[in-house]
């Protein structure tokens, strides 16, 4: 029997549509989201659209912005490309030669820049933006937005050092000039004892690595061991023209040999964009400075910053172009750093260090030569440690601690002059790659952005990152999404919005797909597109695809998700406290290892202690950030790394009453150095918090049945679960200025095949508001059929599909009119609706059933559509591949299906890339006894899918669970169903794979080591089914 209660409610609150401020990154700014159904440009995904240089056509870039608006985008964020900066440091296959001279069409040149309105490639993209209504950011640089033109060898530019070093046998001598004299100013020299040399294997490339501080992954190496109390600076007595003479014959020592070092302050000589000179084709020697390409700069100062300011001040934002941004100028953006250097560095850093930390680092100088810098002599075979119960590392740990100092100073800089200045935001990509603590960085600019590509889709790697940005109340936590090496043409939209989803999951809430290339012509290029990093990476976006003239229901699907989790403030249950020295790229393990809290329904992200001084910070009434994310506690793990100030911020929490689990035990390793009386006592004030009754000590490192012991309830308990390795992720945001909770749900599958891993279960949410289903690919919101209700909570049951997401918003029962809702649902329940009068439950309907049917009795299992005919549209090479934007070359066959298979399966199809026009019919009975609807299933979507129904376009379709309810299109008779797909490139470009070219190299180039795509099994694969039903009413 079914049974009922009467709640729920009508919606009837409406969205505060405010004007953007500006320059306010928080949570608490009043944006212009527009409504779920039609979010506003502010919260749509924006493409990244490399254009190649400056010599690009601005009626095309134009028209690039157009076609993304067109697709469902917000915005663009411009990126001259330059060949990714152009070699040798732009990687094997990358593009030796340019088409046209850089000393004409670099970056910051008068073509790049204003010099006629709408002809330069700047204003060009800022003017088509203002006429296509979207918003723009733009790289403040080529390449990656790391520099700009510049005078070489200025003081703004990238800083590193250089070690040479010297052996001086046990009770010898060395009188001479010091080796690599004459490199750049002498930063030090120093004398040690080399006491011993170990060679250091590490089979296991993901473990960490012993010796090492946390984070760092384990290399091979030998290690050469260094006395530390023979570490003497002798800096001052070398002389002027770098003479230097030491006798080592008074030291009674034993060892393997005295060493002299001595270390050089150099430039990096990074090339954000190479010179005209240092590349081939038709080059011309620069006239200036302007035309000589970009450097790097400075990335640990402030004189950095301005450099990069100072040159878009003065060559860029001028004649007017400053003014054209407003009101379409969203980021000012830089990419993740990835700066050649030996050893990160900047002037006077020696003096920054000092104070910091209250010591000379320049003995320690030797010790840094390894994991501090990036390519160059950043990783050797060798590594200088010393004799230290830590081998050093903790002077290695305050380098880091003071060039994250540093790092910090640029970019408050960057950060302040965009919003000063520009009356914008920054956005940029923080501190991965970098030997630094990320998550002390991340709340230094107003929109932190991660990757899909270096966080390797890891739900556990994007907590880490929003965790901080949260905590700083920032309202956009952004990803780079999409790239995946080996995909160029073949990744599909189903595939991006799994990214996408996990993203959610872990906390980002904004996109920047990677990405749209130039689409018109360019030299030594073939169709079908320019195309970056050699053809290796995804995905080529833009009109060349044949998916292209469908993006927009996706689009329109993550916009929605977009404008809810972008809603509020982010409500997590669990802080994890993490403290490292480096976030290296390409994370590919969790940093909390077991899955027990996702299992349960815990959300988590994590902190680091020097996040604790932000003003969110605080403890109220045992809630960490109450106005923040509001965790319930805190955990951390025995083999967690610990400082000073962070464990004194932990007693001061604990003492306000926040729960706090050490699991596993109390940690006992601090990183840094410190003065032994202040580490005692730092210590002991953690061993005495433990008294307290709201910190608990445990033997396991899992804690989610430590939090259920001690009542600490998720916000989301998920039970009942089936089958049991199912797993779903959710997360929460608040809005108290609408009063309405919004949860995303998302059963994610990893591995399975399209298609696979549905699971159903039940999901107790802590709220009491009446419940309302957001579907996020029509913009329909409609009340939850079933649920029950306690004092303080409500349980509603999902079933999902596969990589299946959905949104539940809870609407505070003030601005609700009565509905009925029910307590469960029968077996045979296809759909529903709502009415003031009650519900009406639409049951699958069994024509061999009794007249009476009932949703007691249900089992029918709905009818297979076959004998399908399939025109295929072949998108295939020009006759002249060279010629771009004259497009595909498109023909069409046609093929008789008598059941639905991948076209590799079907003669002729396949090397072949484009659209199916895929139809057939069935038949609808006549008015005795005939069903009242039926619901249209395709199973799953391999890249788009489009429907029609009797020449009626039907509402996008989850391309996880492509079903919809067809009642008001079905007609008495025979009925049409059409469904056209559009499929990648990929297939198409096999056989021509080695033909394709960029500014002249391509697969096929001496250099290259792109290999050809995987093969797309493309099409309507899964059985389309009709499922009559039964309209019941219920009051």
């Amino acid at each position: 029997m079914l049974l009922l209660t009467a709640l729920a409610c009508l919606l009837s609150s409406s969205a505060l549509a405010a004007v953007k401020p500006r320059t306010n990154p928080s949570t608490s700014a009043y944006i212009d989201r527009g409504t779920f159904a039609d979010p506003s440009r502010w919260v749509r995904p924006k493409f990244r659209y490399w254009v190649a240089d400056g010599s690009v056509d601005p009626a095309v870039v134009a028209s690039d912005v157009k076609a993304a608006k067109d697709a469902g985008m917000g915005g663009m964020e411009l990126l001259g490309y330059y060949l990714y900066g152009g070699p040798p440091s732009n990687g094997a296959g990358r593009g030796l030669a340019a088409p046209v001279d850089w000393a004409k069409y670099g970056f910051g040149t008068q073509a790049w820049r204003k010099w006629k309105r709408s002809n330069d490639v700047f204003n060009a993209f800022v003017q088509a933006t203002i006429d296509n209504d979207l918003i723009l950011d733009f790289a403040l640089g080529p390449n990656q937005g790391t520099g700009v033109p510049a005078i070489e060898d200025s003081d703004g530019l990238m800083w590193d050092i250089a070690a040479y070093n010297v052996s001086v046998p046990l009770g010898g001598s060395f009188n001479g000039e010091l080796p690599g004299w004459g490199l750049g100013p002498l930063q030090a020299c120093v004398t040690g004892l080399a006491i011993n040399s170990t060679v250091v294997v590490r089979l296991d490339k993901l473990a960490p690595d012993p010796g090492s501080l946390p984070g760092e992954q384990p290399l091979n190496r030998t290690q050469i061991t260094l006395s530390s109390s023979s570490l003497t600076d002798v800096t001052a007595q070398v002389s002027q023209d770098g003479h230097f003479a030491v006798d080592f014959s008074n030291t009674n020592t034993t060892g393997l040999s005295h060493t002299i070092f001595a270390v050089y302050l150099i430039h990096s000589d990074y090339r954000a964009q190479d010179g005209p000179l240092d590349l081939g084709g038709p080059q011309t020697a620069p006239a200036s400075w302007l035309q000589n390409g970009s450097w790097a700069v400075d990335h640990f100062s402030s004189l950095g910053a301005k450099t990069t300011t100072d040159f878009w001040e003065q060559y860029i934002l001028t004649n007017g172009t400053k003014d054209l941004l407003k009101g379409v100028g969203n980021y000012a953006w830089e990419d993740s750093v990835e700066i050649d250097a030996n050893v990160y560095w900047t002037k006077n850093f020696t003096t920054y260090f000092h104070n910091d930390h209250g010591y000379s680092l320049t003995k320690w100088l030797p010790i840094l030569f390894h994991r501090n810098g990036h390519s160059k002599n950043s990783d050797p075979s060798v590594w200088w440690v010393t004799d230290e119960p830590d081998e050093g590392t903790n002077h290695i740990a305050d380098y880091r601690a003071t060039l994250a100092n540093r790092y910090q100073t640029y970019l408050t800089g960057l950060n302040a002059w965009a919003e000063r200045y520009l009356d914008m935001e920054f956005s940029a990509q923080i501190s991965y790659n970098l030997p630094m603590d990320m998550l002390a960085n991340i709340p230094y600019v107003d929109a932190p952005e991660t990757e899909s590509l270096d966080f390797s889709d890891l739900i556990d790697g994007y907590r880490q990152y929003a965790g901080p940005a949260n905590l700083a109340e920032r309202r956009i936590v952004s990803s780079e999404c999409g790239a995946v090496k080996g995909e160029g043409f073949v990744q599909t939209l189903p595939e991006l919005l799994w990214k996408v989803k996990r993203s959610y999951a872990g906390g980002l809430n904004q996109y920047v797909f990677h990405g749209y290339p130039y689409s018109g012509q360019y030299g030594n290029t073939t169709w079908p597109v320019f195309t970056t990093f050699n053809y290796q990476y995804s995905d080529m976006h833009g009109p060349h695809a044949p998916a292209w003239a469908y993006y927009k229901d996706q689009m329109d699907f993550v916009a929605r998700n977009n404008w809810v989790m972008q809603a509020g403030v982010p409500k997590i249950d669990v802080a994890l406290w993490q403290k490292v020295t480096v976030y290296p790229g390409h994370v590919q393990l969790r940093t909390y290892e077991p899955s027990d809290l996702e299992e349960t329904g815990y959300t988590y992200e994590y902190l680091s202690p020097d996040n604790f001084d932000l003003p969110s910070a605080t403890v109220v009434d045992g809630i960490l950030a109450p106005d923040a994310q509001a965790f319930k506690v805190m955990v951390v793990r025995a083999n967690d790394s610990l400082t000073i100030d962070g464990v004194s911020k932990l007693v001061e929490f604990a003492q306000a009453g926040l729960p706090i689990v050490l699991a596993g035990g109390i940690p006992k390793m601090y990183v840094g150095t410190y003065k032994p009386l202040t580490l005692r006592q730092s210590k002991r004030s953690l061993r005495d918090a433990v008294a307290l009754p709201n910190v608990h000590v445990t033997n396991a490192y899992a804690v989610a049945s430590t939090l259920e012991a001690l009542g600490i309830r998720p916000r989301t308990r998920i039970t009942a679960i089936a089958p049991a390795n199912a797993t779903w992720f959710t997360n929460w945001r608040s809005d108290e200025n609408n009063s309405v909770d919004y949860v995303f749900i998302y059963n994610d599958v990893m591995h399975l095949p399209q298609g696979q891993g549905s699971s159903t279960g039940s999901i107790e949410f802590q709220s009491v508001g009446v419940p309302f289903a957001y579907d996020a690919w029509t913009g329909e919101q409609k009340p939850v059929l079933a649920y029950n209700t306690t004092s303080n909570s409500t349980l509603i049951p999902f079933t999902l599909a596969g990589n299946q997401s959905v949104v539940i918003a809870f609407h505070s029962a003030g601005t609700a009119k009565n509905l009925s809702h029910l307590s469960h649902i029968e077996d045979g329940v296809v759909g529903y609706s709502s009415t003031e009068h009650g519900l009406l439950l639409k049951v699958a309907f069994d024509p061999s059933g009794p007249p009476d049917y009932n949703a007691s009795t249900s089992s029918a299992t709905g009818l297979t559509l076959t004998d399908w005919t399939l025109i295929v549209e072949h998108w295939d090479p020009p006759a002249n591949l060279y010629n771009i934007t004259g497009g595909a070359y498109k023909h069409n066959t046609t093929h008789n299906l008598p059941s639905l298979v991948s076209w590799q399966a079907i003669p002729g199809l396949q090397n072949v890339s484009g659209r199916g026009y895929y139809s057939t019919t069935f038949s609808w009975p006549g008015l005795h006894d005939r069903p009242d609807g039926a619901i249209l299933d395709f199973g799953w979507v391999y890249d788009t899918l489009q429907v029609f129904l009797n020449g009626h376009q039907l509402p996008p379709l989850d391309v996880t669970s492509p079903k919809l309810d067809v009642k008001q299109w079905l007609v008495v008779g025979e009925n049409k169903v059409e469904a056209i797909v559009a499929t990648p490139l990929g297939n198409v470009l096999i056989p021509i794979w080695y033909q394709l070219q960029t500014s002249g190299e391509g697969p096929g180039s001496p250099d290259a080591s792109t290999v050809p795509p995987p093969i797309g099994q493309y099409g309507l694969q899964a059985d389309v089914t009709l499922t009559p039903y039964k309209e019941v009413k219920v009051k």
